[in-house]
């Protein structure tokens, strides 16, 4: 007599599905990381630069020059 006649692969199925939605939570979350962590380091450079053209440390063309790098 078998026990588990099935069972196994009933198990086993489960685990693949566990295994595919770490993957995919993984990626997922990886990506929204990706995203968020590069627009606010472009969008800091952006404020400091702007913050040093308002203080006067920079001059237009600098400035234009340093935004033009930053955006790229």
């Amino acid at each position: 007599m078998f026990w588990g006649s099935g069972g196994h692969m009933g198990l086993m199925g489960f685990w693949w599905i566990v295994v595919l939605a770490a993957v995919v939570a993984a990626a997922w979350f990886g990506a929204a990381a990706a995203r968020r962590s590069g627009g606010e380091e472009a969008s800091s450079a952006e404020e400091k630069l702007k913050k040093r053209y308002a203080d006067g440390k920079i001059d237009r063309a600098t400035f234009e020059r340093m935004l033009a790098d930053i955006r790229r």
